[in-house]
């Protein structure tokens, strides 16, 4: 198998792993999008008013994966999550701060997402039960 298929792979498997626990997290199957290698786009975006990019790596993390996220997440007017993880590591969550104080209606006019955090898996499950609860209300 060359390199960029083993990368390729070891991207999928992290998605459906990621994937697998936050569908634990919400109670709710949450599923990769499969057509982001031919079509673009973010990894998944069935969790409302999110779109989700999925990394595994081992070098740290990468400016460059947010900047990613950021766009993807534009594009769908979403908010951007980027879920990201090193071997024997936990998953780490980076969300931009508006996304945790604001209905999913208002992102249009803070597509700068400079300010961010990062947080773990469950707590960024807390956040979108929270707002899928605050929107129905």
């Amino acid at each position: 198998m060359n390199t960029g298929a083993m990368k390729r792979r070891k991207g999928q498997v992290g998605e459906r792993e990621f994937f697998r626990l936050l569908s634990d997290e919400l109670g709710t199957c949450v599923r990769r999008n499969i057509d982001q290698a031919r079509n673009g786009g973010a990894d998944c975006v069935e969790v409302p008013g999110w779109a989700i990019e999925v990394k595994r790596h081992e070098a740290g993390f990468r400016q460059a994966w947010w900047e990613q996220a950021c766009e993807q997440a534009a594009e769908a007017q979403k908010w951007p999550a980027l879920a990201y993880r090193a071997s024997r590591q936990p998953w780490r969550v980076r969300i931009a701060l508006e996304s945790s104080l604001k209905s999913f209606t208002d992102y249009a006019d803070l597509m700068t997402f400079d300010i961010w955090m990062e947080i773990d898996l469950a707590t960024f499950a807390m956040i979108v039960r929270e707002m899928r609860e605050r929107n129905r209300n």
